[in-house]
């Protein structure tokens, strides 16, 4: 590999390292953002609740220009190895990964890392979110119901999902 190439490949580098460094900035911010919608869900606090998922769309449009850019440093280090294949994130990491070594330096390893942990975290988060709206959803239900004053049966079908009757 030529100086200019290498010269080439360490500005990428820092590019991909930091673009990862934001992408961990903004899914931290994201995780945040879901752990205080779960709050205001426990609250009931509808009003908040409704700005709070402003701001969480707010992140996730951040999340999407970043993801942008992403594609473009991917196009920019295809152009850099043309004979390589670098057409995903994993094939990207992968020539970084090679660049790491060559350099001593496990920054984007790192971010890396952080970024998945991240967003395992939000997934997690999002499931008690998804589960205590859906409990809240059913207790809703149920008042709907009893309230009409008609009585609720629950039986399974074959497959084992629950058949709820109203008489």
């Amino acid at each position: 590999m030529d100086h200019r190439m290498k010269d080439k490949l360490a500005l990428l580098y820092f590019e991909v390292t930091n673009l990862w460094k934001q992408f961990c900035e903004e899914h931290n911010e994201l995780f945040n953002l879901t752990c205080d919608e779960y709050s205001l869900l426990l609250k009931s606090d509808l009003e908040l609740l409704e700005e709070k998922i402003n701001e969480k769309n707010e992140c996730i449009a951040r999340i999407g220009t970043l993801e942008m850019m992403r594609r473009d440093l991917i196009k920019d280090i295809s152009a850099l190895y043309p004979e390589k294949n670098i057409d995903s994130v994993s094939a990207l990491l992968e020539v970084m990964s090679n660049y790491e070594i060559e350099s001593n330096q496990k920054h984007l390893f790192r971010f890396n890392a952080l970024l998945i942990d991240i967003i395992e975290k939000i997934q997690a988060q999002n499931k008690r979110n998804q589960l205590f709206i859906n409990k809240a959803l059913h207790s809703l239900q149920q008042i709907r119901i009893e309230a009409s004053g008609k009585k609720n049966y629950s039986t399974y079908s074959a497959k084992g999902s629950a058949v709820t009757t109203s008489t």
